[in-house]
């Protein structure tokens, strides 16, 4: 191995270490010193590959947020709902990705945390919106359900999809981070969390349906 690979292979064990640190035991609880002794390195080895704690946080909800990017698309690939109209495609999108709330729970709280130690260390800027991709390159599962919808004529053309569609994401993020963060002290059941989530995709879906286009 090249000391370049050894290099990147340090490098991406810190980033996985310190995301379950921060998961774990919060981001203000959680030391450099931590993450080193957690990946079995020196807190002088952290500090060759982040110059900040701020920037270790950055990349740790980074690669969340990339993994998590990979399983939409899995299923969307891997799911049958091409045959779907465009409108339909989108509910079971945004089902989809409601699901973080029940397998990554604890890490909507850490993402959530982690917005507010960004901006406290100034570094606001530098927080990318993950997910999704940017809308106008169509790569994204919800952008390519939309841009079905208005080829098939699901969905209507009379709104700034593209706003739509941030805030879709966005709203359904928001929602889940309160309801795991609430779970916290007043733990809800997993039928009741998953039938609010339902309704709320379904609210969301039906601000994108062409209702002129729809039976009557």
């Amino acid at each position: 191995m090249s000391l370049d690979e050894l290099r990147e292979q340090n490098k991406r064990k810190v980033i996985e270490t310190a995301l379950a640190c921060f998961v774990e035991r919060g981001i203000f609880n959680t030391k450099i010193t931590d993450i080193a002794k957690a990946a079995g390195l020196t807190d002088r080895s952290v500090y060759r590959y982040f110059e900040s704690k701020a920037d270790l946080v950055l990349e740790a909800a980074l690669l969340f947020w990339d993994s998590n990017v990979k399983k939409a698309e899995d299923v969307y690939i891997n799911s049958n709902v091409m045959h779907l109209s465009g409108a339909e495609q989108i509910k079971e999108i945004l089902l989809a990705y409601s699901h973080l709330y029940f397998s990554d729970r604890k890490k909507l709280i850490f993402i959530h945390e982690a917005e507010i130690y960004l901006c406290h260390e100034r570094k606001s800027s530098q927080i990318r919106n993950r997910p999704p991709a940017p809308y106008s390159s169509f790569s994204a599962p919800l952008s390519k359900a939309i841009k079905c919808g208005t080829e098939d004529g699901s969905v209507r053309t009379d709104i700034n999809l593209e706003a739509f569609y941030y805030n879709s994401y966005d709203s359904l993020l928001g929602l889940m981070q309160k309801m795991a963060i609430s779970n916290e002290y007043t733990p809800i059941s997993d039928e009741n969390a998953e039938r609010r989530l339902r309704d709320f995709c379904e609210i969301l879906t039906a601000s994108f349906i062409n209702r002129s286009a729809c039976p009557a």
